[in-house]
């Protein structure tokens, strides 16, 4: 890391001097108007908040650090799901992303699990699988810290907010295919009218996708369908119908971890695949949602919006361990006996919301930007886990695959869990702005939350609570403003602990500062800020009984953040930034854990990616590079930590307007690294220091063509 911040620091020197030198370009007059026009649709960052998080007004003004990725640079960067775009914001990493279905469950922020909400609305149950793919992804938001203006379940290190694509202002008709490295084959199509005064609009998203992994024997397909129809009845009032569909099938395991110790660890061959297997059944994960929206204009100064949406993702997933129940592992005679792991999931939620935003003024100097709505959400987990009753001796040195199907389908009694839970809240927020330049943020949402059924011994009780939120920007000028926030979170937690005690809610407290700037004609924003986290009733895994979490009573997490997205000049786009995180559990049953660093915490990570366009003649050559760093990660044995690494990629493109071509490269240096995991000793034998990690994937490639009609 300490060689790459020079080369960043004197690259970003260069950018700034070559853009002050820059002097008009003779060739970028001379281009056809139809480029020219495409040039400005391609916007690299967000003015303002996302309709779908209901606070409104400038992101600068906001009093929050909220990382808008637009579509475009998603699809600048080929990025194809959550973590390719996760790359765009400060503070986010992938956690213990041990399943080729993980996709967005495991994102942490500042430190802490973060939720994800697809058009402002909770896509996932407390265990159900949730997918994503960027043919559906219109923008996505990282909001740092506690967000009780977005839904009462935000964490208090933040969350994640996907909008989708639907009807917009311009038609759309574009196919794009795909392929790459380990056999990636993808098509996708976004083809819609656009939206009319009065009258039907309509857009469909779809695409396929087959791959398989660097690692033996698994490939995926994934089906992604999300049409959307809306009707206007006339400015400003409109209804939308949206079904969403993805569908990911695995065939060869669906597990992507691999267990070494301090001798092998990354040493071996890196397509080892010791727990999949050509005959097991098939995977698969699925998720499904339809939602309704209707929005009312009653004139320039108040809008009602209401939206329900019901999802179920329902998933299977078939592995190999090793008979000791941990993930496959060998004695000193290299042998272990693997046995067949079946687990399957269905998660349900339904949620529904109805809110009103205004403006109005309470003299000349003062005027007001109010939200206030409730919400409604219901959800219900059915848990199922069960083992092969036959295992299936294995010598790594002299590896023979293909298991009898038949027999690995032979399974045991099944352990069942049950989570059900529903709730409610009500919330106002206000936003003053006096004199122009001073803002205040505040107001509050009141939760009541209602268990219904889980597997807990103890009785179930309702729990409520109110969380205020306070914030105050100062403005300088148009471009430039400065902040501070207060904010609390509050969490009903399901499930039970291995004694069967109950889960407490979760509460957390933040606090933020931070400075923000808008540059070149607001075409770039930067945002610094710092915080600090007190999150109560953390859940940790239970290291003692697998597969259970136990309760801790106190964690922080403390850091600084920097980000920069948006363009230097028509030619230059850039998206970077920095966060160093120090978390930790300040207080816990067991004195010995206080002080230690939470498990999958980098303690600094630094993204860049620039992207630099050249006319020729009708069309442009863009020419991108990017870097990823990451620094020691946290695990759950104290002061021992993962190995950092830092990751370089790079692209070309070719657009000519009507269609275009685009190559990007991961891992130019094929470098070996560990994407996640986690570090146990004497977890398999006595001692013995355990790796559980997910490998990064070696170099490889994809390719895009794609025409726009």
């Amino acid at each position: 890391m300490y060689k790459t911040l020079p080369a960043l620091i004197g690259f970003s020197a260069i950018t700034l001097y070559s853009y002050g030198q820059h002097q008009t370009d003779s060739l970028r007059k001379q281009r056809l108007q139809e480029v020219i026009v495409l040039d400005k649709k391609k916007n690299m960052k967000a003015d303002s908040m996302a309709p779908t998080l209901r606070m409104e007004g400038r992101l600068l003004e906001t009093p929050q650090n909220i990382t808008s990725v637009p579509g475009e640079l998603i699809r600048e960067q080929g990025g194809l799901e959550m973590k390719d775009i996760a790359r765009n914001a400060s503070g986010i990493k992938m956690g213990y992303n041990s399943s080729v279905f993980d996709a967005s469950t495991t994102i942490m922020v500042r430190g802490f699990g973060a939720v994800t909400y697809v058009n402002g609305m909770p896509q996932r149950s407390t265990m159900g699988a949730l997918m994503d793919d960027a043919a559906m992804i219109e923008r996505v938001d990282f909001i740092k810290g506690p967000a009780g203006f977005l839904l009462s379940s935000g964490e208090p290190g933040g969350s994640i907010n996907i909008t989708t694509k639907t009807p917009g202002s311009l038609r759309t008709r574009q196919i794009e295919v795909a392929g790459g490295s380990f056999g990636l084959l993808r098509v996708s199509a976004d083809v819609g009218s656009a939206v009319q005064a009065k009258g039907l609009s309509y857009r469909i998203n779809a695409a396929y996708q087959q791959q398989q992994s660097f690692q033996d024997f698994i490939k995926t397909r994934k089906y992604i369908a999300s049409p959307s129809i809306q009707y206007n009845f006339k400015p400003g009032t409109f209804l939308l119908a949206e079904y969403n569909l993805i569908r990911m099938t695995a065939n060869g395991g669906s597990s992507v971890t691999q267990v070494g110790t301090d001798e092998d660890v990354l040493k071996h061959r890196i397509g080892n695949n010791y727990a999949g297997d050509p005959n097991l059944p098939q995977s698969y994960t699925m998720s499904q949602s339809a939602r309704l929206l209707f929005s009312h204009r009653f004139n320039h100064r108040w809008k009602m919006t209401v939206q329900s949406k019901y999802t179920v993702t329902p998933s299977v997933a078939w592995s190999l361990l090793s008979d000791n129940y941990s993930p496959v592992n060998f004695d000193g005679t290299n042998v272990t006996r693997r046995l067949p792991q079946y687990s399957e999931i269905t998660g349900r939620v339904m949620a529904a919301q109805a809110y009103i935003n205004g403006t109005f003024n309470t003299g000349r100097a003062v005027s007001h930007q109010l939200v206030a709505g409730i919400d409604y959400n219901y959800s219900k987990d059915e848990f199922s886990v069960a083992y092969g009753q036959y295992s299936f001796a294995f010598d790594r040195n002299h590896p023979q695959y293909g298991l009898p199907t038949d027999s690995v389908k032979t399974l045991g009694k099944p352990r069942l869990i049950l989570r059900e839970n529903n709730w409610w809240s009500a919330f106002v927020y206000n936003t003053t702005r006096v004199h122009q330049n001073w803002l205040f943020n505040y107001g509050g949402r009141f939760t009541f939350n209602m268990p219904v059924t889980t597997n807990a011994k103890t009785p179930l009780r309702n729990e409520t609570a109110f969380s205020p939120r306070l914030g105050i920007t100062r403005l300088f000028g148009e471009n430039t403003s400065v902040y501070a926030i207060y904010d609390q979170s509050f969490i009903p937690q399901s499930g039970a602990d291995f004694a069967g005690n109950n889960f407490k809610p979760l509460r957390g407290n933040s606090f933020e500062a931070g400075a923000k700037r808008e540059w070149f004609q607001r075409k770039l924003i930067t945002t610094l800020a710092g915080y600090h986290i007190i999150k109560n009733n953390l859940l940790v895994s239970d290291l003692q009984h697998p597969g259970f979490s136990r309760q801790i009573g106190q964690a922080t997490s403390t850091g600084v953040e920097a980000d920069i997205i948006g363009r230097l000049s028509d030619r230059f786009t850039v998206s970077a930034n920095y966060a160093y995180t120090y978390a930790i559990t300040s207080k816990d049953s067991r004195p010995e854990n206080e002080g230690t660093r939470l498990a999958f915490t980098p303690e600094q990570m630094i993204n860049t990616w620039v992207q630099y366009s050249i006319p020729v003649k009708q069309a442009r050559l863009r020419i991108s590079a990017g870097q990823s760093t990451v620094t020691r990660t946290a695990t759950y044995t104290p002061d021992v930590y993962l190995k950092g690494y830092t990751k370089l990629d790079a692209g070309v493109a070719w657009d000519a307007g009507r269609w275009y071509l685009r190559v990007i490269a991961d891992n130019l240096t094929n470098k070996r690294y560990f994407s996640s995991g986690d570090i146990l000793v004497g977890s398999i034998h006595e001692g013995v220091k355990s790796y559980y990690y997910i490998e990064g994937a070696p170099l490889s490639f994809k390719a895009f063509a794609g025409i726009r009609l």
